[in-house]
């Protein structure tokens, strides 16, 4: 059995231990000692790394009361020293320990059960069997969260077997074999817990709630706590700056802006689509009068292949068979809105890939590809020669 040191003191940054037993298991090192400080991954909560003896710990694990190492190197019995990456342990503190006055919270609002946690490396999920979570009720729950975090009370732990459990007003009822270990903050939450946790509510600093979405009929509540928090003020800060500039404007005034902004968009690319419209009209006129029969073909320098189509939109309504290309964007649109018996995707599917090409379609109509402006010149001109050989 490892002696948890993480539990008598979570601020542990180092200590001396005994190494007992090092072993290697499918191409893994995996080192037991007498003592560890290094928390394993357990509750939603990852593990600890750091080092033992400058060797690098990047995963603990406990089995049957072991507590397992995984390290990158070799490692021999005896003394050693541990080194805990304090910085990713508080920053898994500080969200944990956000996370106990989340669920508090939410259990004193709403009577809403927390149904599962996720403690990843960038943010919290929580799992509450409320649904819907309403932006009154984030907003409530943020107020109350971090009036909590304000009072600066502290985070009490101990051990309690069953018959103690029942004594305890803990927020989640059950039975466990043996002892359990219980995580309290007056007033706020109770509940067992296996995790590490601050000494203080204060040192959680702020819980922000990022969004809410809908999981298997109940609320997914993504938030940050503590310096990620403010890792992600300060990132939003810097947008919303960049945007002022941008705009002109302040924060208070931004969406305004932006609305604005948007309007004339939407206006500008309403009146876009209408030429664009208008012109492929007039092109598409154009290239009735230069032919003589039912067959159109033409190669575009300028034009992009979304302005062909819409040329060969307005002509398929017509009896006649396009072979249109666009040379800028190499790619080439074939319809067959005639009576000829020609089936375009049959005839890209034989035919195509001897240019080097890629494409498909139905019978009435084929797009492609090409790598090179040449492959497209030589599909373009098969194509417009095959359907004069069938006319």
């Amino acid at each position: 059995m490892t002696e948890k040191l993480y539990y008598k003191d979570s601020y542990i940054k180092e200590c001396e231990v005994e190494i007992v037993q090092v072993l290697k298991e499918e191409n893994k090192v995996l080192v037991v000692l007498n003592k560890t400080p290094f928390y394993p991954e357990g509750g939603g909560q990852p593990s600890d790394t750091g080092y033992i003896n400058g060797v690098r710990v990047k995963y603990v694990f406990e089995k049957e009361n072991i507590i397992y190492h995984e390290v990158d190197g070799e490692l021999e019995c005896g003394k050693a020293l541990c080194t805990v990456d304090f910085e990713r342990r508080f920053d898994f503190m500080q969200q944990h320990s956000g996370e106990h006055i989340v669920s508090g919270i939410i259990y004193k609002l709403f009577k809403g059960n927390n149904k599962g946690f996720h403690l990843g490396e960038d943010y919290i999920t929580m799992d509450i069997d409320i649904y819907p979570f309403t932006d009154d009720m984030i907003d409530s729950l943020e107020e109350e969260v971090n009036n909590a975090i304000y009072k600066n009370v502290p985070f009490k732990t101990y051990i309690v077997d069953n018959e103690g459990l029942e004594k305890v007003n803990a927020r989640k009822k059950f039975k466990v074999d043996g002892d359990i270990r219980i995580v309290e903050v007056d007033n706020i939450d109770c509940c067992p817990c296996c995790g590490t946790h601050l000494s203080r509510t204060g040192e959680i600093g702020i819980v922000k709630i990022l969004k809410v979405e809908k999981y298997k009929g109940m609320s997914r509540l993504y938030l940050k706590c503590g310096n990620r928090a403010y890792k992600d003020y300060k990132q939003k800060h810097n947008v919303i700056s960049e945007l002022n500039k941008n705009f002109s404007t302040d924060e208070y005034n931004l969406l305004k802006s932006i609305d604005n902004q948007q309007q004339l968009f939407n206006n500008l690319k309403k009146q876009l689509s209408e030429l664009k419209n208008q012109l492929a009209i007039e092109e598409a006129s154009k290239l009735i009068k230069s032919t003589d029969n039912n067959l159109i073909c033409k190669r575009y320098e300028n034009k992009s292949f979304e302005e062909i189509r819409d040329i060969g939109e307005i002509l398929s309504e017509k009896n006649y068979i396009l072979v249109l290309a666009s040379e800028i964007d190499k790619k080439l649109l074939f319809i067959n809105n005639s009576d000829m018996q020609i089936s375009c995707g049959k005839v890209f599917k034989e035919h195509i890939k001897k240019f080097n090409g890629k494409g498909g379609g139905r019978d009435s109509m084929a797009q492609g590809a090409f790598d090179t402006l040449n492959d497209l010149k030589e599909f373009y001109s098969f194509l417009c020669e095959m359907v004069k050989g069938g006319m």
